[in-house]
């Protein structure tokens, strides 16, 4: 069965950095115009077809949610998908916010 792993801020910062990784935020909609990873897409179920059309087969996905809990789920849905490598951020945006506020962007 595919799987995802579980990266921590730090890990999925140098990924962003390298842009070595598409970045899929999974939280509501108010809460991704508050503040999100630059560069990340909104994934909802109505853009997924297109988010997975969209991807390079060797584009790491790193899936954000608020606390690192809901992306696990993501991830194992999309990694079912046959996306890979995926990973699930530990602490969420909360963790990415708290360690990296500068890398935050808001509407």
């Amino acid at each position: 069965m595919a799987d995802f792993k579980r990266i921590n801020a730090a890990t999925a910062h140098a990924l962003w950095q390298q842009g070595a990784a598409a970045f899929a935020d999974i939280r509501d909609e108010r809460s991704f115009a508050l503040g999100h990873i630059p560069g990340s897409v909104h994934l909802t179920n109505s853009n997924l077809g297109q988010f997975l059309d969209s991807l390079d087969d060797a584009t790491e996905v790193v899936v954000v949610c608020y606390h690192g809990n809901s992306s696990q789920g993501a991830a194992q849905y999309l990694a079912q998908q046959g996306v890979e490598p995926v990973s699930s951020l530990d602490g969420g945006f909360t963790a990415w916010g708290q360690q990296f506020p500068e890398a935050v962007e808001r509407r």
